[in-house]
């Protein structure tokens, strides 16, 4: 297994990825927003490769207020493929978010899980991560 940064050749395996995720999307607007981001200097999109394809994602960007001390590292997506779960794939995915964070001075990670998650919840716990409140998402489309 191999983690590397995405590139635009991913666009498929990232687009059943994000439809695993729970959030389906098509081919060329992926394209749009992977173009965009990849463009991003900070912004950290990170895939795990077995066998040349993309069976999982990371995306993080970094995270600051002014109520908290340091800088963290916001996990915006992790996914890895069903086909592959329980292989090791997830913590590596995270361990190399981990490294990168602490290479750039950071204090920790922060990321939010869906309250319906639970398997995705006592993965992170197994991880070291752990809730430090729950919280509701609202969004105002534009």
């Amino acid at each position: 297994m191999k983690i590397r940064a995405a590139a635009l050749s991913d666009r498929k395996e990232l687009a059943h990825l994000s439809k695993v995720l729970g959030y389906p999307i098509e081919e060329e607007v992926l394209i749009e927003g992977l173009k965009r981001i990849l463009a991003e200097e900070d912004h950290l999109l990170l895939v795990a490769e077995i066998g040349g394809k993309a069976v999982g994602m990371i995306e993080a960007q970094p995270y600051s207020t002014v109520y908290s001390a340091g800088r963290f590292f916001n996990v915006l997506g992790l996914v890895v493929d069903d086909q592959v779960q329980k292989q090791g794939v997830g913590g590596k995915l995270l361990s190399a978010i981990e490294e990168e964070a602490r290479q750039r001075g950071m204090q920790g990670i922060r990321l939010n899980s869906n309250v319906k998650r639970h398997a995705a919840h006592r993965f992170y716990e197994n991880h070291g991560y752990h809730s430090s409140h729950e919280q509701k998402r609202f969004i105002k489309e534009l």
